[in-house]
């Protein structure tokens, strides 16, 4: 099976720096984060102008590189998903990627140059992409019986952490469809 990983980078010791991430402090529409952090997809809406990039190091280096990918800080942090290049969107789109997703555009205020970026908000309904009964779970390299939906899954997800701390450890995933990008 053919597949692709994307490994985001975000410490670099041997530089002593870590990866800004996307502040959305200055955009006027803030009220649409709150809406696509709860996975909704919202149609037409406003370019987003302006993030910023922001990180948890010294201010002196919140723009001190620029990447194809960021994670969100501060406001804005509610939204799942990316914030990519316009650079790697288009690279996105010519993969098959499982529904349901979503791009919206934005600017992104670096150096006092505005650039296209995009919040890629996905997975919307990333747990609709499994197949529950055909994949492999294990706890302490117990395999897991008689999981067979996505519910199914998180209520013993669920009883399994509150009773043990534990998480239950993905073995063989199996997919509903073929998808070249399922989750972030």
């Amino acid at each position: 099976m053919k597949y692709y990983k994307i490994k985001r980078k975000t410490r670099f010791p041997e530089l002593g720096r870590i990866a800004s991430g996307a502040e959305g402090k200055n955009v006027p529409e803030k009220e649409y984060f709150y809406r696509i952090g709860k996975r909704e997809i919202i149609e037409n809406t406003p370019i987003f102008d302006y993030f910023v990039l922001k990180s948890f190091d010294k201010e002196k280096y919140w723009e001190w590189a620029l990447f194809d990918v960021h994670d969100f800080i501060g406001v804005g942090s509610i939204m799942c998903g990316w914030y990519i290049s316009d650079k790697l969107k288009s690279l996105l789109e010519k993969f098959r990627i499982a529904p349901k997703y979503h791009f919206y555009e934005t600017r992104l205020l670096y150096k006092e140059e505005k650039f296209k970026y995009w919040i890629f908000q996905f997975p919307v309904d990333g747990f609709d992409n499994y197949n529950y009964e055909k994949s492999e779970y294990f706890i302490d390299n117990q395999r897991v019986l008689g999981i067979k939906t996505a519910e199914e899954y998180n209520e013993y997800d669920y009883k399994i952490w509150k009773e043990t701390k534990k998480n239950i450890e993905w073995g063989k995933t199996v997919l509903v469809d073929k998808f070249d990008i399922v989750d972030t």
